[in-house]
């Protein structure tokens, strides 16, 4: 091949050349505004969607940590701790009444009672009522 045939042949593969590294280039171009899209994308959507998000986050965290701290302040605990020991004393205070109540001989106060009324009888005759 001679000198004119091989410049022949490279001014003919020349364009061909040429336009595959103008689509390549294209399609590098299209990549990257496509990128350069989703990123302000996501900077002008999400990423303010995901700001409220935290100081949401924050803002319920604070209110957790308040109500902790109401919690400690009211000493629930020890307010269930002194209503359960009241009401045991309670319990033993009914207990200790049932026991009484028990021991009481119910025939020997049935006859304290007809002996006062049988007095009170003779008393209220006396005054003539």
């Amino acid at each position: 091949m001679d000198i004119n045939e091989q410049n022949y042949v490279e001014k003919n593969n020349l364009p061909k050349y040429e336009k595959a590294g103008f689509i390549l280039r294209m399609i590098v171009a299209i990549c990257s505004l496509l990128t350069f899209l989703t990123i302000l994308i996501v900077a002008i959507i999400i990423v303010p969607k995901a700001v409220n998000l935290i100081h949401t986050v924050q803002r319920t965290l604070d209110n957790m940590e308040t109500v902790s701290e109401d919690l400690k302040a009211l000493e629930l605990a020890e307010a269930i701790k002194n209503i359960e020991d009241d009401t045991a004393q309670a319990m033993s205070d009914v207990s200790s009444a049932m026991d009484q109540i028990e021991k009481l001989d119910i025939d020997s106060l049935n006859q304290s009672i007809q002996e006062l009324k049988d007095s009170t009888e003779k008393f209220s005759s006396l005054f003539g009522r």
